[in-house]
């Protein structure tokens, strides 16, 4: 008996996904926890024991923004965004990994990171209407020669994740400049005044935007691009973050969950 159309599709439907749910399977069987080499379920790449101890920031007394940390809030006296979500300070295991995705391309990584953001976003995210994924973008120059954004990986990642519509080509970066590592902020905002455009390939933009960077050092980069979606008409901007970078003396007293 032949299968009208209709009945192809929803049983090649079923097919893939258990295939899919097998591919899993077989890819946590597979696996081992990245930090202390023992099974794995909750993620290929860690353990649960290990994803709860990792040094997260906790939320709990932030009412769903770090920014209500007054040590976080000194640090973007001049802020053009309204909520910062990060996962980590940029300390250990967090720095390394950062580092081995950009400069050794570990990009396995990409899916640990997207699945971190994720159940923050979960969790502390309440703009979930008329909003759209946005991520910093470098330089095509920059681009041809590491051959990689990160940072577009990680929101590529998310957006399946969070089913979030990434507009990968709303931001562009014009000016071409020597990495930042180092420099102070006031040499940043100087080099960065001019440095992205809003592009004319991206539609029109929503109400609620997510801006997405790997790390935050001292915010020059992010504040710059979202001063830019405001005079477009963006009216609230959360920034997500792997990983944001802290003065030593609150490194000392930091508290995870």
């Amino acid at each position: 008996m032949e299968l009208d159309q209709a009945s192809l599709t929803n049983y090649l439907v079923f097919i893939t996904r258990k295939l899919s749910k097998l591919v899993n399977k077989a890819h946590f069987a597979l696996s081992e926890c990245e930090l202390c080499q023992n099974e794995t379920f909750a993620h290929p790449f860690l353990c649960e024991h290990c994803i709860n101890d990792l040094p997260l920031f906790s939320y709990r007394l932030l009412h769903n923004n770090l920014l209500n940390w007054p040590a976080v809030d000194k640090l973007f006296p001049n802020r053009e965004f309204e909520q910062l979500l990060c996962l980590a300070p940029y300390i250990a295991p967090f720095d390394h990994w950062l580092r081995q995705f950009k400069y050794h391309q570990r990009f396995e990584l990409t899916d640990l990171f997207a699945f971190l953001l994720e159940r923050l976003c979960e969790s502390q995210f309440k703009h979930t209407n008329n909003c759209a994924l946005l991520a910093v973008p470098i330089h095509i120059k920059k681009w041809q020669q590491r051959g990689f954004n990160q940072t577009h990986l990680i929101a590529k990642a998310l957006e399946k994740k969070c089913n979030l519509d990434y507009l990968e080509n709303a931001l562009r970066r014009v000016d071409f400049s020597d990495s930042q590592v180092g420099q102070s902020g006031k040499l940043r905002r100087v080099r960065l005044k001019n440095a992205f455009e809003i592009t004319n390939q991206s539609p029109q933009l929503p109400d609620n935007v997510i801006l997405l960077d790997d790390v935050i050092t001292t915010g020059s980069t992010t504040n710059t691009i979202c001063r830019l979606l405001k005079e477009k008409g963006v009216k609230h901007i959360t920034v997500l973050t792997v990983a944001l970078t802290l003065p030593k003396k609150h490194l000392i007293n930091f508290n995870t969950q």
